[in-house]
């Protein structure tokens, strides 16, 4: 059994013991609760573990998805743009950020972590002194579509569920079957032999931080449709990118670039719902709640060092 079944079966008996143990964690609505939540979480998981296996890690998610949600309902309530322009717009701006981010990493030769770190930070800084003027709240007009596809369902399933699951279908079939997705995980499993075989290393790289920063976009749009509004105080943004990056990682994607399955990332997205909403329920503090949530992470980053050592091969191909 690997790590993604392994965390699956975690999943399900850290649901069954909190359902034993806490009031109301196995109601439809709270199953319902975990799954609606987990929506936006999937998606940016996903395109955590694309980067992640690539060899790389894209902090910028963090002001993409704020982007997202805020710039989303500035430019329609201030700017005037229909729904579809400011999605589309959105996006585009998405585009750009992952183009400037795999620019500074593929060609410039900036570590991953580095120029995202960089980005995330100018980005975020940018449109708050410019787009989004200084306001605190956003909150989403109840007759838009993403809040319509956050609320509504189809055939008895929240819309926003099949949206996610949508994106995880791809993300499976592109990684397994789709010759882009095999030349990802090829390049970030061995970027000296990848480069020795002739395989476009810096078009790769482009590409992932491009899709990267378009399924940022996603998930700040379905985080805003699900929740209804956006606080820039809250910073829902870095919680989300934090718990993605642990979803990732507890579901087998390795630091060490071209390991990991997409199954795994929704095992692992699985088990950090579960266990938020289970904090929540407790009513455990936010600093605590952090604190097991760190502990979390660094317990999977610990298995996945011990798994996947660093040798003489990794070591010259670079850290991220």
């Amino acid at each position: 059994m690997d790590q993604g079944h392994l965390i699956g079966v975690f999943a399900i008996a850290l649901l069954l013991i909190g359902g034993l143990t806490i009031d109301g964690v196995l109601t439809v609505e709270n199953l319902r609760s975990i799954a609606r939540l987990a929506a936006p979480l999937g998606v940016l998981a996903v395109a955590a573990s694309i980067a992640l296996m690539s060899k790389n890690i894209d902090l910028s998610g963090i002001a993409v998805v704020g982007i997202s949600a805020m710039a989303g309902v500035r430019l329609q309530t201030a700017h005037g743009l229909s729904e579809l322009e400011a999605f589309l717009a959105v996006l585009v701006i998405a585009v750009v950020i992952g183009l400037i981010n795999g620019w500074l990493v593929a060609f410039v030769g900036i570590s991953s972590l580095v120029a995202t770190l960089g980005t995330w930070i100018l980005f975020e800084g940018l449109f708050n002194a410019t787009l989004l003027s200084g306001d605190i709240v956003f909150t989403l007009p109840q007759q838009a579509i993403v809040r319509q596809i956050g609320t509504g369902r189809l055939l008895g399933v929240d819309l926003v569920i099949l949206v996610a699951a949508a994106v995880f279908v791809a993300a499976a079939f592109a990684m397994r079957h789709v010759t882009y997705g095999k030349l990802i995980k090829a390049a970030g499993d061995s970027p000296e032999a990848a480069r020795f075989t002739g395989l476009p290393i810096r078009s790769i790289v482009i590409g992932v931080f491009v899709v990267v920063a378009l399924l940022a976009a996603v998930s700040g749009a379905l985080y805003l449709g699900v929740s209804g509004s956006y606080s820039r105080a809250y910073a829902p943004g870095l919680d989300l990118m934090f718990n993605a990056i642990t979803a990732a990682v507890i579901g087998g994607v390795s630091l060490s670039g071209g390991r990991g399955t997409i199954l795994g990332v929704l095992a692992g997205t699985a088990f950090i719902s579960i266990f938020v909403n289970l904090m929540i329920l407790l009513d455990v503090s936010v600093v605590m709640s952090s604190v097991l949530r760190g502990g979390l992470l660094l317990a999977a980053l610990a298995i996945d060092s011990s798994l996947h050592p660093r040798d003489e091969e990794t070591s010259r191909a670079g850290d991220l």
